[in-house]
């Protein structure tokens, strides 16, 4: 994480945008159409949330893996929720 506390995407390497839940074609499509013009996940999430109050983005840190960033409509994932 970056001392701002929001996480740097290197604007280079391939960026991928997991939208949850992924039943919600709509926030899905959102998600696809503004990803695209945020090289950071703060301004991603927040350009989410003008539409969406409580969405979180937040990065896989998980090292050695892709550049992975999770848009959580709802602020977190929920088992079993299907929208």
């Amino acid at each position: 994480m970056h001392e701002s506390g929001r996480y740097p995407l290197d604007v280079d390497a391939p960026q991928r945008v997991v939208a949850v839940p992924a039943s919600d074609l709509e926030f899905v499509g959102y998600v696809g159409e503004v990803a695209a013009s945020f090289a950071e996940a703060g301004a991603l999430e927040e350009r989410l949330r003008a539409r969406y109050p409580r969405a979180r983005v937040r990065a896989n840190e998980l090292s050695g893996r892709d550049a992975v960033l999770y848009a959580y409509r709802d602020g977190r994932w929920e088992p079993g929720r299907s929208s």
